[in-house]
């Protein structure tokens, strides 16, 4: 992908594009970018559902029952036209 990734619009679909499977504790640990999911809800009101959420199940460092959602793209032909238009210069 060629062009620059310039909001956390952007940023959110790079993810999608580039990782093929990821939470975001891995987003986080790579960027420090916390408001992933977010700006990916925003960009699926305007366009559509852009990825497969799997909610997984696991005990805590204290031992406390916790979930994480692990993100899957579902089109990525449709996840790059978007990137593509949205970091046109």
């Amino acid at each position: 992908m060629e062009n620059k990734i310039n909001n956390q619009h952007s940023q959110a679909l790079w993810y999608l594009i580039n990782w093929n499977k990821f939470t975001l504790m891995d987003v986080i640990k790579d960027s420090m970018f916390y408001k992933f999911g977010s700006r990916l809800g925003e960009l699926e009101v305007e366009n559509g559902t852009l990825c497969k959420r799997e909610k997984s199940n696991f005990i805590n460092r204290f031992g406390r029952k916790s979930t994480v959602t692990t993100y899957e793209v579902t089109d990525i032909e449709k996840a790059k036209s978007i990137y593509n238009k949205m970091t046109r210069s």
